[in-house]
């Protein structure tokens, strides 16, 4: 779930929330300062998570702390097509293994995101009260640092189908994940993905401009 709320002119409240059964859950938390078209935001906050390990069965036992920051640009459209850019930095800060159990520290390593998304948006199709949209995402991550954790090179794409009716954006799709092991290996992962987006504003003196959608904060 992700949930955004406007409180100024040029202030909102980011928090979200991912779970992924026997691998991950992260929970985020940022501000995000809009500018004055409303088309530009840069969000900054910390990201606290609980992995796995090769020896835990799927326990989500090991740490992780990731302050980030990011910034999207919406590209201006009056057409029902539309794109954005996002570009996102982790700081990842990864508890220790020593022989697959949990060691005292932990590693250090940066993780560079470059995302671009397209979303048509269908209209009311459905229903009058309700927007029918299509989104479809695709970002390159890199990792680079010392730390021994993590892969050097993933490739994400996702193909998403979103109801919006009111302050609420449900979306429901399907992930392919091209993952670089080692300069010898490589992994394809998928799935389902489902996420709900809350976009709330407190602020009552004009109409918020930017809407978050859950390709701005893809996990």
């Amino acid at each position: 779930m992700m949930t955004s709320v406007r409180v100024s002119d040029k202030w909102s409240v980011w928090n979200d929330a991912h779970f992924v059964d026997e691998t991950f859950f992260i929970y985020r938390t940022g501000m995000t300062y809009h500018n004055k078209r409303d088309n530009l935001v840069t969000t900054a906050g910390y990201s606290w998570l609980r992995l796995t390990t090769p020896l835990s069965e799927g326990r989500l036992i090991r740490t992780e702390h990731r302050p980030w920051m990011q910034t999207t640009f919406r590209v201006p459209s009056t057409k029902k097509l539309s794109t954005s850019f996002r570009f996102r930095y982790d700081a990842r800060f990864i508890q220790n293994l020593e022989s697959g159990q949990l060691a005292e520290g932990f590693s250090f390593n940066h993780r560079w995101r470059f995302n671009n998304a397209l979303r048509y948006r269908w209209g009311n199709v459905l229903s009058p009260n309700t927007v029918l949209s299509t989104s479809l995402l695709n970002e390159a991550l890199f990792r680079t640092g010392q730390g021994p954790n993590g892969v050097r090179h993933e490739h994400r794409t996702h193909l998403l189908m979103g109801l919006s009716k009111g302050p609420i954006t449900y979306s429901a799709g399907y992930i392919v994940r091209y993952i670089n092991i080692s300069p010898e290996r490589a992994r394809l992962n998928h799935g389902m993905v489902f996420w709900m987006t809350i976009n709330l504003n407190t602020f009552k003196k004009k109409t918020t401009q930017f809407v978050e959608f859950p390709e701005d904060h893809v996990n």
